[in-house]
């Protein structure tokens, strides 16, 4: 349920550390987890923005904001892809 990149980033890790609430947390769990629960996108639809102490650890463990995926997403913005309809955005 994730790119290679995201996969290998991801490893072996089930927690990181979330700096807001400065406690190791669990990563997201795309089959037990709400994605809406745990993440927005910014006003411009680029950037996954973590709204929990799991999503803000996943966020950057996982490296969801990286330059080549910014530059992949604003390519699917382009061409009508990106968003995903039902994701919530950054009001």
């Amino acid at each position: 349920m994730a790119c290679f990149h995201c996969n290998r980033q991801k490893s072996d890790k089930l927690k990181s550390f979330d700096e807001k609430s400065l406690s190791e947390v669990p990563l997201f769990n795309p089959r037990t987890d709400s994605w809406p629960e745990h993440f927005f996108w910014s006003t411009d639809t680029l950037l996954i923005i973590g709204l929990t102490p799991t999503g803000r650890a996943t966020v950057v463990a996982l490296a969801f904001n990286r330059a080549r995926i910014i530059n992949i997403r604003a390519a699917d913005r382009e061409i009508g892809r990106h968003p995903p309809p039902d994701d919530p955005i950054q009001s």
